[in-house]
């Protein structure tokens, strides 16, 4: 009986021994593969971001050339509106849906005046109330903090979830109709002209991946921008082609 007693434990510890290293190596696999999977899913989100990128950035770089093709200020003028509106039009519709794609998001461009930040044209979120009209310098922390920013050489701030890494100076961060954000400073040169916001009203839904192309929007409209600035400093006699 011992002997059989004995034998049967060594048999019990040959099988468990057999089964946790299946397990172990089952598990490495599926790690293996889900790894891949997700790699597989970063890389086509990153592809299908850029090829819509792609078909917007045609007409984008036409309405940059109405810019600096103006031949009046009025003309100049209007063409820095539709380059304005078609920036905000594409950070809405290309950015932000690979890892939420049920994301709501909004997309604001703000004008940098006399040490103040005012509304100038958005789109997106309907459902909630609309973006801030300005941010003062000097009214409070927070719109201070967002007045610096927007006037600094800082490149982005990106926000994954303000419920659980609000910057410091965000108030009341779970009151908010929005929860992660990206924001990049609209500048050229030492000169800022504003500041380009995305929002979503979920968290983890933004990704570095959308900055860049954040980054590269808020470069395009900041070209038009500095060559408005420009030629109005220079001054552009009515009928003039730049």
């Amino acid at each position: 009986m011992a002997a059989a007693s004995h034998g049967s434990i060594k048999a019990f510890w040959a099988i468990t021994a057999i089964v946790a290293t299946a397990a172990s190596a089952t598990f490495t696999v599926v790690k293996e593969r889900q790894a891949r999977a997700a790699t597989r899913t970063a890389s086509q989100a990153r592809a299908q971001l850029a090829a819509g990128l792609n078909r917007a950035g045609a007409p984008l770089l036409t309405v940059l050339g109405n810019v600096t093709t103006a031949k009046t200020p009025e003309d100049m003028r209007a063409a820095i509106e539709v380059l304005t509106a078609r920036v905000i039009d594409i950070a809405h519709s290309q950015c932000g849906r690979s890892r939420r794609p049920g994301a709501n998001l909004r997309a604001v461009y703000y004008s940098y005046v006399d040490n103040r930040l005012e509304r100038r044209d958005w789109t997106g979120r309907l459902t909630s109330s609309p973006p801030r009209s300005a941010f003062t310098s000097g009214a409070n922390l927070h719109d201070t903090e967002v007045v610096r920013f927007a006037a600094s050489d800082e490149r982005l701030l990106i926000v994954d979830d303000l419920y659980y890494n609000a910057p410091a100076h965000f108030i009341d961060a779970k009151g908010r109709t929005y929860r992660s954000f990206i924001a990049v400073p609209v500048r050229a040169g030492e000169t800022s002209f504003g500041l380009l916001t995305l929002d979503s009203d979920l968290g983890g839904s933004l990704t570095e991946t959308d900055a860049g192309h954040l980054i590269l929007l808020a470069g395009v409209l900041a070209a038009g921008l500095a060559h408005l600035a420009s030629r109005q400093t220079v001054g552009m006699p009515r009928g003039q082609e730049c």
